[in-house]
């Protein structure tokens, strides 16, 4: 399906979060809380290959006789899942940049159950470009999966829900849940990091301060250390940050190629 012609339905414009709360949000998050955040967006946007072209043709020849020729393109949509104990704005944004990276033309965020958004990830979204936020009740979410699913749409669904719900199988749809996060495990020296950049990009966390010795058995899903240590702590830690990083994220199991779309075809040699 071409982006052009999926759009999703127009009565979830009466369900978007107004311009009055981004503004009331984005002046309750400090600037330096704001510096962290575009850091996030420009580094995962660069990993992300931003300045690669939307729609791809590669033709390889192999022994035998044989090619593949596989075109790609950005899928038709995205639905970004969070609720109100989606509190890091840091790790939400670490998800939903590689979609802008790759150039998804249809994108939208949906808070779904009780509560708020908070007011970083809010602004988050605001410092992205990410102006399509709506807050729906289960009915009316349920309403919209169906749209999508029914659509055929090319679709990808990134769920940072803390307490998510199963949604069905469809073949149109991918889908990525959030590894939980739990246990920050931190090597402090006297250049940092600093602790308070490390509760503000994760206030659903609990930090530990430890040892380089004691970092292995500390028990943290992700480990903050000197760059000099970086090497010995990817050993045990599937997402490693230096000091000065402490307030960034990455997925690592997240990358630009889940928004694309693959076609690939078996031809002879020419």
């Amino acid at each position: 399906m071409n982006e052009d012609i999926f759009a999703f339905p127009e009565w979830l414009d009466d369900f978007q979060i107004t311009d009055k709360v981004f503004a009331v949000a984005y002046e309750a998050v400090l600037p330096p809380q704001r510096a962290w955040m575009k850091k996030t967006i420009a580094q995962v946007y660069a990993v992300s290959s931003p300045d690669s072209p939307q729609s791809k043709w590669t033709v390889n020849t192999w022994k035998g006789g044989f090619e593949t020729e596989i075109a790609n393109s950005p899928l038709d949509c995205v639905l970004m899942l969070v609720d109100k104990g989606a509190t890091s704005a840091v790790r939400i944004l670490a998800a939903l940049t590689p979609a802008l990276a790759v150039g998804v033309q249809n994108i939208l965020v949906v808070f779904v159950g009780e509560g708020e958004l908070s007011q970083p990830v809010l602004t988050g979204f605001e410092l992205a470009g990410q102006e399509a936020v709506v807050s729906l009740s289960d009915n009316k979410f349920s309403e919209l999966i169906s749209f999508v699913y029914e659509s055929d749409a090319s679709t990808a669904i990134l769920d940072l829900r803390s307490c998510p719900t199963d949604l069905s199988y469809s073949e149109n749809v991918r889908y990525w849940r959030a590894p939980n996060i739990s246990v920050i495990s931190i090597c402090a020296d006297e250049d940092g990091p600093d602790m308070d950049v490390v509760k503000f990009a994760h206030p659903d966390v609990t930090i530990e301060e430890t040892t380089i010795e004691d970092l292995a058995e500390s028990g943290g899903d992700v480990a903050i250390v000197p760059a000099e240590l970086i090497g010995e702590a990817l050993v045990d830690f599937k997402m490693v940050l230096s000091h000065e990083q402490e307030g960034c994220w990455m997925w690592n199991n997240l990358t630009d190629r889940f928004f694309r779309k693959d076609s690939v075809a078996l031809a002879v040699c020419l």
